[in-house]
C-alpha cells in the first residue's frame, strides 16, 4: 500500500469516466478523502459505490477500507517527513527530539567552540588594524543588520557607545539609509549579513560609500555582493555541522569578530575609553544589587 497516491497518479488518465473523478476527487486531497465513509464518498464525488470499489480493485486493494487505511498510512508517513525536514532545517541533524538535555548541551557548545575558534583564527588581521583605527576616529558610525545580524548589530553598537563613541544602529532599511546619506569623509558605515546576499545591506553601503565614508562588512561568505559593496570584510567562519549554521552559529561567529574589534577599538582610545567606562560604571551602579548585609532587612 506504500505510494498509493503516486499509484493513482499514475493511472488516472486511463481509469474510466467516473474512476477518473474519483482520482482527481482523492489526488486534490488525500487526507480529506480518507476521512470519508464510502457513501460520503460517493455523494461528494458523485458516483456509485461500485465505482469506488472498482476503483480499489484496479489498485490492487480489495475494497475501500483498505483504500482509506492506505490513504491515511501514507499522510502519517509524509507528515513525519515534512517534521524531520522541518526539524534538519531548524535544529540540525546532530540533534533528535530523543536526545537527553546533556547530549543537547554537549552538541552546542562543541558547535559553538568550534565556529568561535575558526573564526578568530581566520580573522585578518591587517584588515581588523584598518577596521579599528577608522572605528576609533570615526566622527559618526552607523550600524545596519537585519534579523539575527540586527541584534548583533545593537549589541555592538551598545558597547561601543557606552566608551564614548557616536554610533548608531538600525535595523529599518529606510532609518539606516537616511543615516549612510549624511555620513562623509571619515565616518564609518558597518554591515552585517551572514549570507552576504541582502539586498538592503548592500545598498546600505553603497549610500555610505557614496558620501565617502568607509564602508565594512561582517560576512561568512567574502566573496559575496555585500563584500564585493564593502571597502573592508571582516569575514566568519560557519561551516554546516551537526547544527544548522545559520540558525545557531552565525551569531556565535559574528559576536566573536565584534568582539575582537571592540577590544581593538578600545585599545586605540584607551584613556577616553578608561574614562568612559569609569564615569558610566559610576551612573549605573545605584541600580545594581548590594551586598546582602547592605540590602534593607537582608
Amino acid at each position: 500500500m506504500d505510494q498509493i497516491v503516486d499509484r493513482i497518479r499514475s493511472l488516472e488518465a486511463s481509469l474510466p469516466e467516473a474512476q477518473r473523478a474519483l482520482a482527481v476527487f482523492i489526488l486534490d486531497d488525500p487526507a480529506a478523502a480518507s476521512a470519508r465513509t464510502i457513501l460520503e464518498l460517493s455523494e461528494a464525488v458523485g458516483v456509485s459505490t461500485g465505482s469506488i470499489t472498482r476503483l480499489c480493485r484496479t489498485l490492487g486493494l480489495a475494497g475501500y477500507s483498505q483504500l482509506r487505511l492506505a490513504l491515511a498510512a501514507e499522510k502519517g508517513a509524509r507528515e513525519a517527513r515534512d517534521a524531520q525536514g522541518t526539524w534538519r532545517d531548524d535544529i540540525g541533524s546532530g540533534i533528535d527530539e530523543h536526545d537527553p538535555i546533556e547530549r543537547v548541551a554537549a552538541a552546542v557548545a562543541r558547535s559553538v567552540a568550534g565556529v568561535v575558534a575558526r573564526t578568530a583564527e581566520d580573522l585578518d588581521p591587517a584588515v581588523l588594524e584598518v577596521a579599528a583605527g577608522r572605528i576609533a576616529t570615526a566622527r559618526r558610525i552607523e550600524l545596519f543588520g537585519v534579523g539575527g545580524s540586527a541584534t548583533m548589530a545593537t549589541e555592538f553598537q551598545q558597547r561601543l557607545y557606552r566608551i564614548g563613541l557616536p554610533v548608531w544602529s538600525w535595523s529599518d532599511t529606510h532609518v539606516a539609509l537616511t543615516g549612510a546619506a549624511v555620513l562623509g569623509r571619515g565616518d564609518v558605515a558597518l554591515v552585517l549579513s551572514h549570507s552576504g546576499g541582502t539586498r538592503e545591506a548592500r545598498e546600505v553601503l553603497a549610500e555610505a560609500a557614496s558620501r565617502g565614508a568607509t564602508t565594512i562588512a561582517v560576512t561568512n561568505d567574502p566573496e559575496s555582493p555585500v563584500a564585493a559593496q564593502a571597502e573592508l570584510t571582516l569575514a566568519t567562519c560557519v561551516r554546516a555541522s551537526g547544527l544548522r549554521a545559520e540558525a545557531v552559529l552565525a551569531r556565535h561567529a559574528q559576536m566573536t569578530v565584534l568582539d575582537v574589534l571592540y577590544i581593538a577599538v578600545a585599545q586605540r582610545t584607551y584613556a577616553r575609553t578608561t574614562e568612559a567606562m569609569a564615569a558610566t560604571q559610576e551612573a549605573v551602579r545605584p541600580y545594581r544589587a548590594r551586598p546582602q548585609e547592605e540590602v534593607p532587612g537582608g
